[in-house]
């Protein structure tokens, strides 16, 4: 094919011809309509020769034997299989010098999914990721209006999401139920797009605890999964707060429904039914309460999405201009960060876990595990070295190790019983030597092991927990709960100056 001819035309590709390939080819083919260059049907793959002939005969595309034939038939890539494949067929475009549309989620684990991202943005390959929900004129209606002045402040998100497993109907996508090809359930695999949402609502999602459940028996696949989370915020006493339950059901009767509820501090706003379709309503402090759906709901917003409403015809245009698309892989990637921290808060039953933080083990430990990193951190350029604390070796006392991948200790505590003066009459518990490894400070390790430390002091009756905090991290106390108690002093041996801070418990 000529240059000419390139610049006229995109050829497209398809690897994976099941049913959310089909959902492409359609919005492909509603997009041609209206875009001022042609769309050639390339090659398309899939492991079932029947499903890919299947496909081909239905679009135009030709069956071909290999993803290489595909790759080297096409312009821009559809990578549509599940989810196991995503990486090594992204490699293989990436090889090919192919634009690269890969469904979500990105991958089976964030390790794969950062280093697709990272090949993506390293070769400044054209990417985009099949958050469609991002396109959504419900979604983007919702956007405005939090937006809105007159809203104010996001204070809380209520998100609910149900579908049918998608394992039976007319998903009938059996590979869901194998864990070493979709990676995990209905969160990883459906609810990466409620994750992707509440980042485009609201912004951030800081920190997560997550409880999930197994009702239908595939190991590794959940079908319910219940999270509280706290969104980014620069004021510690406005945090915006959210819930989100994801669930695969069995009501075949029932569609993939989405109930969304944001309540700001002066209006509130529902996204019910239709992804994309609404109604979105929302009803203002002043009394009003107005509601917007269907044709009305995609001319409002039709102007409020960056490119064009159709999110393939927006991939396109950006394959043909050699411009970046988007959602891309970075965008995937940050809910991909949530999804791995809400996963790894519900292996330990619901324990707290801040988003992008290193993966560490929390466990128990001995005094001499501790002094290391208490001297490296706590003593760092003083003259006095005493890193022994009183208690240290009592039966009741408690210390606590955060441990990398590699095995070491990359981040330290210890929790002692010991009455605390704001809290007379109640069983207290100090914290004290509390220090994390000076190249993952603001990894959320200092969070990770609180948690822990939390946990333990509630499972042994503790009703408080106190600290003697120096004022440089008075910040990190406030935003995992605690608070400030007493006038401030100036600790004897570091000659820093410190405040008292208490974390309630009961």
């Amino acid at each position: 094919m000529s240059r000419q001819e390139l610049w006229d035309a995109v050829r497209v590709g398809f690897l994976g011809a099941g049913h959310i390939a089909t959902y492409h080819s359609k919005s492909i083919r509603r997009a041609a309509r209206d875009l001022d260059f042609e769309v050639v049907r390339a090659g398309v793959f899939d492991t079932d020769r029947g499903r890919a002939e299947t496909f081909a005969a239905a679009s135009g595309h030709t069956a071909m034997d290999s993803v290489d034939d595909v790759l080297a038939s096409c312009d821009a890539v559809y990578i549509c299989t599940w989810t196991s494949e995503h990486r090594p067929l992204v490699e293989a475009a990436v090889r090919a010098g192919k634009s690269v549309f890969c469904e979500k989620p990105l991958a089976t684990t964030l390790a794969d999914a950062v280093a697709i991202t990272d090949l993506l943005e390293s070769t400044n390959t054209i990417n985009q990721v099949g958050l469609v929900l991002r396109h959504s004129p419900a979604y983007l209606m919702a956007r405005h209006l939090i937006d809105g002045e007159s809203a104010g402040r996001v204070m809380s998100v209520v998100f609910r999401d149900d579908q049918f497993i998608p394992t039976q109907g007319h998903y009938a996508s059996t590979w869901r139920s194998d864990a070493s090809k979709a990676g995990a359930g209905t969160l990883l695999e459906h609810s990466i797009h409620d994750v992707d949402m509440l980042h485009a609502l609201v912004g951030p999602i800081r920190g997560v605890s997550a409880r999930q459940s197994n009702f239908h028996g595939h190991s590794g696949i959940e079908d319910v999964i219940a999270t509280t989370f706290a969104f980014a915020t620069d004021d510690p006493l406005a945090t915006p707060q959210g819930v989100l339950t994801s669930v695969w059901h069995d009501n075949l009767a029932r569609p993939s429904l989405r109930r969304v509820e944001v309540f700001c501090e002066r209006r509130f706003i529902t996204i019910d039914g239709d992804d994309w379709f609404g109604p979105v309503t929302w009803t203002d402090s002043d009394g009003t309460t107005r509601s917007i759906e269907g044709p009305e709901l995609v001319g409002a917003t039709r102007d409020f999405v960056d490119g064009d409403p159709n999110p393939d015809a927006a991939f396109l245009r950006a394959v043909r201009r050699g411009v970046p698309s988007h959602p891309d892989a970075s965008v995937a990637l940050a809910a991909h960060r949530v999804v791995d921290a809400m996963y790894r808060s519900a292996r330990r039953d619901g324990a707290s876990v801040i988003v992008g933080a290193a993966s560490v083990m929390v466990r128990s430990v001995t005094a001499e595990d501790v002094r290391p990193l208490r001297l490296d951190v706590l003593r760092r350029g003083m003259t006095n070295r005493t890193i022994d604390f009183e208690g240290d070796d009592d039966p009741t006392t408690v210390h606590l190790a955060a441990f990398d991948d590699a095995g070491g200790i990359v981040g330290v505590s210890t929790w002692m019983r010991r009455d605390c003066v704001d809290q007379p009459g109640r069983a207290a518990v100090q914290l004290r030597g509390m220090a994390t490894a000076r190249h993952l400070q603001g990894s959320g390790i200092g969070a990770e092991i609180l948690a822990a430390g939390a946990a333990w002091a509630r499972c042994n009756g503790a009703q408080v927990i106190w600290a003697n905090a120096r004022d440089a991290a008075l910040d990190f106390y406030l935003r995992n709960g605690f608070e400030v108690v007493g006038d401030g002093f100036v600790e004897a041996v570091t000659n820093l100056p410190h405040h008292r801070v208490i974390l309630p418990l009961a």
